[in-house]
């Protein structure tokens, strides 16, 4: 997830729309490690609060929207589709398609907050024809959760960074004035015990005459 943050520094709002889009469709752009460099990126001003917000959630949903079309367009076929057959296999469609039909869109909202499962549940809720009105409103209901949990985590690590960084320059100035206060007394008390040497000698001379 490293490479992703040079590509949203420098694209910024547009490169965050793309990388969540990619990666809801299945690309090596996992949508909640994306989140969460967004937050780290937002916690590091890198880019700003709001505007993020405002490309991620619809980003978020247009994604598992596409998705969803998939699945609506090419049915149980979509296991012998080159791009999804890796994705989703026949055992899989079979197994999640049984839950979809138990638990309705329970499991689009159960989906949405497992990475491992989001892409074949909402392809399969295409499938077996979950309304598509249903489908928008549990799923944007559900994304407004998931997607504060993984930014709120990545911008408390910028933050929690940030802090560290302002804690070890305090450091760095407490180490120099403690360096600077100890060298200070290592010379006043060394030209002390030079005097006291010297006061030493004279009486001892003294003494002698």
């Amino acid at each position: 997830m490293t490479d992703v943050i040079p590509f949203i520094e420098h694209f910024t709002y547009i490169g965050i729309f793309c990388i969540l889009i990619l990666g809801g469709l299945g690309f090596p752009f996992p949508e909640d490690g994306v989140l969460i460099v967004t937050g780290f990126l937002m916690a590091q001003h890198v880019i700003n609060f709001f505007p993020s917000i405002l490309i991620v959630y619809p980003s978020v949903l247009v994604a598992d929207l596409i998705l969803y079309s998939i699945g609506r367009r090419y049915g149980r076929n979509i296991v012998r589709h080159k791009r999804f057959s890796a994705i989703i296999s026949a055992p899989t469609l079979a197994r999640l398609e049984e839950k979809i039909n138990r638990w309705g869109v329970l499991m689009v909202a159960a989906g949405r907050h497992m990475a491992g499962l989001r892409v074949p549940v909402f392809l399969i809720s295409g499938i077996v024809g979950v309304p598509r009105l249903k489908f928008l409103l549990v799923d944007s209901i559900s994304a407004v959760f998931s997607i504060s949990f993984s930014l709120g985590l990545g911008y408390f690590a910028g933050n929690s960074l940030s802090v560290l960084k302002r804690d070890m320059a305090r450091v760095d100035h407490i180490l120099v004035l403690a360096g600077t206060t100890a060298v200070i007394v290592f010379i006043l008390a060394s030209f002390f015990r030079h005097r006291r040497k010297e006061r030493s000698l004279s009486r001892a001379d003294k003494r002698a005459v």
